[in-house]
This record gives C-alpha cells, sequence and structure tokens, in this order.
C-alpha cells in the first residue's frame, strides 16, 4: 500500500507539474509570438503604406502643378511678350501682311512645339520615374513581407508542432511505461 500510494503519488504529482508546465510554456509561448507578430505586421504595414501613400500623393501633386504652372505661364509670357514686341516693330518697320503672317506661323508653331515638347517630356518623366519606383518599391516591400512572414510562421509552427508532439509523446511512453512496469511488478510481487 505505502509503495502503491507513493508510486502513485509521485506519478501524479509528476504528470501534473510536466503537463501543466509544458501546456503553460506553450500557450505563453504562442500567445506572445502571436501578438508580437500581429501587433508588429500591423504596425509596420499600417504605418508604411500610409507614409508611402502620403509621400507619393504629396510628390506627384507638388511635382505636377509646379512643373506644369511654372513651364505653361514662363513659356506662355516669354513667347506672348516676344511675339507682341516682334509684331509691333514689324508693323511699323516692314510690310504688315507678310512681316505679320511670318511672324504669326512662326511663333505660333514655336509656342505650340516648346509647349508640348516641355510639357510632354516633362511630365512623362516625372510620371515614369515616379510610377517605375512607387511600382519597385510595393513589389519588393510586398514580396519582402510576405516572404518574411509566411517562412517565420511556417517554421515557427513546424517547430513548435514538432516540439510539443515529441514532448507529449515522451511524456506519455514514459509514464506509460513507468505505470506498466510498476503495476506488473506490484503484482508480480504480490
Amino acid at each position: 500500500v505505502c509503495l502503491f500510494v507513493c508510486l502513485f503519488v509521485c506519478l501524479f504529482v509528476c504528470l501534473f507539474v510536466c503537463l501543466f508546465v509544458c501546456l503553460f510554456v506553450c500557450l505563453f509561448v504562442c500567445l506572445f509570438v502571436c501578438l508580437f507578430v500581429c501587433l508588429f505586421v500591423c504596425l509596420f504595414v499600417c504605418l508604411f503604406v500610409c507614409l508611402f501613400v502620403c509621400l507619393f500623393v504629396c510628390l506627384f501633386v507638388c511635382l505636377f502643378v509646379c512643373l506644369f504652372v511654372c513651364l505653361f505661364v514662363c513659356l506662355f509670357v516669354c513667347l506672348f511678350v516676344c511675339l507682341f514686341v516682334c509684331l509691333f516693330v514689324c508693323l511699323f518697320v516692314c510690310l504688315f501682311v507678310c512681316l505679320f503672317v511670318c511672324l504669326f506661323v512662326c511663333l505660333f508653331v514655336c509656342l505650340f512645339v516648346c509647349l508640348f515638347v516641355c510639357l510632354f517630356v516633362c511630365l512623362f518623366v516625372c510620371l515614369f520615374v515616379c510610377l517605375f519606383v512607387c511600382l519597385f518599391v510595393c513589389l519588393f516591400v510586398c514580396l519582402f513581407v510576405c516572404l518574411f512572414v509566411c517562412l517565420f510562421v511556417c517554421l515557427f509552427v513546424c517547430l513548435f508542432v514538432c516540439l510539443f508532439v515529441c514532448l507529449f509523446v515522451c511524456l506519455f511512453v514514459c509514464l506509460f511505461v513507468c505505470l506498466f512496469v510498476c503495476l506488473f511488478v506490484c503484482l508480480c510481487v504480490c
């Protein structure tokens, strides 16, 4: 009776302590890792997306407005002044019809070509560079975050499952063997 009671109490205490400690450690690790990963990923993604969108919108709007306004105003004012001065001088110096027609056609062509080429080149270059940089950054960040999160989660889940299964199997086998041997010895002795 004493041996049986001692064995039963020892086994029960060992089982209870081992299982309680293992479960407590596993649950604590799972909760801590899940909370940490979720908070870190959410905060990082939210902050990065917000900052990236704000910066992209601000840069795009500022560049587009500044370039368009500056180029349009400067070119229009310069060409309009040149046109007005040339026309005024030529009207009073040379023949009205020939000089007016020639200067008007030339200045109109120059104005149109300069405005169109400058605006198109500047806007195209700016938009292309901005979009290319944004797409490259987005793709790189998304791929890096997805790969890092997937690999980390997969490795952690695999290792956690393996460790939990190994511990549970070892404990169960050890306890079962110990109980079986003890009971068998007790029965044989009895």
